[in-house]
């Protein structure tokens, strides 16, 4: 395995110890996989986009499809260090309000700081930058298109049913914070 794969997954991995050991707390109800109506699937949909991105990824590297050059694979690396950075700062920001799955509490307000200022939604661009870096630093193009195709799917989704949740519980408030913010992308999307 090449270092740039090795990183790569050593940053996935890093992902994945986010959600399973660092959100841990006392608060169950935040930690829980189990989602109600309001997720509309999309825990679930992404849970299985993940898996599949694994999959397109060792298959890709197994067959040599759509090999890139190492400067390329370190590009990867470098979006799955940004990724991380990205999504930690935004859970670190959300705080008590970030959960595993799509609820919120009454004492919720709209957050925007940190990076909420620029995107309404960091972890889920952190999350994309992560695993598109992976399939790039493992070293194939035809898996990062396969990936990004898979969660931006998914993650728009997800995205959807956010917001449609966000707009119910905090109203006008959430609805001003839209006109003036981007989903994934500043200035952009």
């Amino acid at each position: 395995m090449s270092l740039t794969a090795l990183l790569s997954l050593f940053g996935v991995l890093c992902w994945a110890a986010y959600e399973l050991l660092l959100r841990r707390r006392r608060d169950a109800a935040a930690g829980t996989w189990h989602a109600d109506r309001r997720d509309r699937g999309s825990t679930r949909l992404l849970l299985g986009c993940y898996l599949l991105s694994v999959v397109a990824v060792v298959v890709a590297d197994r067959a040599s499809i759509g090999t890139l050059p190492v400067p390329a694979r370190w590009c990867g690396v470098a979006m799955v260090t940004a990724g991380l950075v990205l999504r930690a700062w935004g859970m670190r920001t959300l705080g008590a309000y970030y959960t595993r799955t799509l609820r919120t509490v009454d004492t919720q307000h709209v957050v925007r700081t940190g990076p909420y200022r620029l995107i309404r939604h960091p972890g889920y661009a952190g999350s994309l930058l992560v695993w598109i870096g992976y399939a790039l630093g493992t070293g194939s193009w035809a898996a990062a298109l396969v990936v990004a195709a898979l969660l931006s799917t998914a993650y728009g989704w997800r995205i959807a049913a956010e917001e449609r949740l966000l707009l119910e519980s905090l109203g006008s408030e959430y609805a001003r914070y839209r006109r003036v913010s981007k989903r994934l992308v500043p200035f952009i999307y």
